[in-house]
């Protein structure tokens, strides 16, 4: 959405729903592990950052002005939730038996002495989600760091930081003065880069093991925090210098693909490179922001506005679609004719199926969260001043 100078909505950054789509496809293509010769599908999980740089942005735009008083905080953290959790469960359930179904099938087909059409497949256990997992899931706490592994629906961690650091950013806006809050959420953005940095380097010793930037279900939380607060950084500086000229912009966002180009095609080399994807983002973002230029055009187009619309459910249904391709994916992989055939059909039903979690789903529990928000408003407001007034009195009650 666009922003005016008090934080107040006009209308929606349709280029900002675009690069959200385009970048929900990339982590899926990621995932499917097929023409990773190129370099975006190769590196996709680096743009989960892009998501939070955008969050960021996004709600410090619509809240960072708005979460001044206490009784603001719950319908705030009900229209988070919302728009979270729901998709989060549904999909985790589906994950859960889909994982099962495919298991019973290999399972049957060892049993039947049908291995030889099938890859040699063995027999595997069954999902079974631990009273833990499930735990950590209904409390969206399985992206911080209470487990040494992805669980479930593997994409879901970066949902479980996100929810909290919504928090931790509502937090910071009712109990710090409006003055500091830049300044803080500078050092936030800094500090969980600096942890990022460090789990990426020395606990996952990416320089050797590769996927520089890859942190989720450790320190997950820290990657979150830094992009979401350099997005808020990056809302703070366009409301500074946001009247660019259109030139200026344009040259701006040629000056951002023309870096994530670079990272992603030299990455592979020199794996340092990603460390640079959350100020590039950045910059993109503050490039896009008035949404003009070039590259706000070509996202503005129709199919990058559905990808943006559906993006959470591209995200969070595609593992699912996976598990029945994982049988027979390294076949899929062989031969450029197949694999290019097997990523258009992926795409397409990654899409397809993301389309129906959006109408059934996603946006009717949205909707709900968002009419129970509202709805607290007004009895939170005649609380507000109800105590205000009472406040009022009090003194000349004492002396009376």
């Amino acid at each position: 959405m666009r922003y005016g100078s008090k934080g107040g909505p006009q209308a929606m950054i349709k280029s900002f729903e675009g690069a959200r789509g385009f970048a929900a496809l990339l982590v899926a293509l990621f995932h499917l592990r097929i023409a990773t010769f190129i370099p975006f599908i190769a590196f996709g999980y680096l743009f989960v950052d892009l998501f939070f740089v955008l969050s960021g942005f996004l709600i410090c735009s619509l809240y960072v002005e708005r979460l001044e008083h206490k009784e603001q905080f719950a319908p705030f953290v009900i229209r988070r939730f919302g728009r979270l959790f729901p998709l989060l469960i549904v999909s985790t359930i589906a994950f859960v038996l889909v994982a099962n179904l495919v298991a019973f099938g290999k399972n049957e087909a060892v049993a039947r002495g049908l291995t030889k059409f099938s890859s040699g497949i063995d027999a595997v256990p069954y999902m079974i989600p631990t009273l833990a997992e499930l735990t950590s899931t209904l409390t969206m706490t399985h992206g911080m760091g209470f487990f040494d592994k992805l669980i479930l629906n593997s994409v879901s961690w970066s949902i479980s930081v996100e929810f909290y650091t919504y928090l931790l950013f509502a937090g910071l806006c009712l109990l710090v003065p409006r003055r500091l809050r830049l300044p803080l959420f500078g050092i936030l953005a800094i500090g969980g880069y600096v942890v990022t940095a460090w789990a990426t380097l020395d606990r996952h010793n990416c320089l050797a093991a590769g996927f520089c930037f890859d942190i989720t279900y450790d320190f997950g939380f820290a990657r979150c925090v830094s992009a979401f607060f350099l997005g808020a950084v990056t809302w703070a500086l366009s409301r500074r210098f946001g009247s660019l000229t259109e030139s200026r912009r344009t040259a701006m966002q040629w000056v951002a693909m023309v870096a994530i180009m670079g990272i992603f095609v030299f990455a592979d080399r020199l794996p340092v490179l990603t460390f640079t994807c959350p100020p590039v983002f950045a910059l993109l973002v503050f490039s896009l922001e008035k949404d003009s230029g070039p590259l706000a055009r070509l996202l503005k187009r129709p199919i990058f506005q559905l990808l943006g619309e559906r993006s959470y459910s591209v995200y969070m249904v595609h593992p699912i679609i996976l598990l029945v391709l994982a049988p027979a994916q390294k076949k899929l992989a062989g031969g450029m004719l197949l694999a290019t055939v097997t990523l258009v059909l992926y795409v397409v039903v990654v899409v397809w199926a993301a389309g129906y979690s959006y109408r059934w789903i996603e946006a009717p529990f949205r909707d709900f969260f968002n009419r129970v928000a509202d709805r607290l408003k007004p009895r939170m407001a005649k609380a507000g001043s109800v105590a205000r007034e009472h406040v009022k009195k009090a003194p000349m009650q004492a002396s009376e």
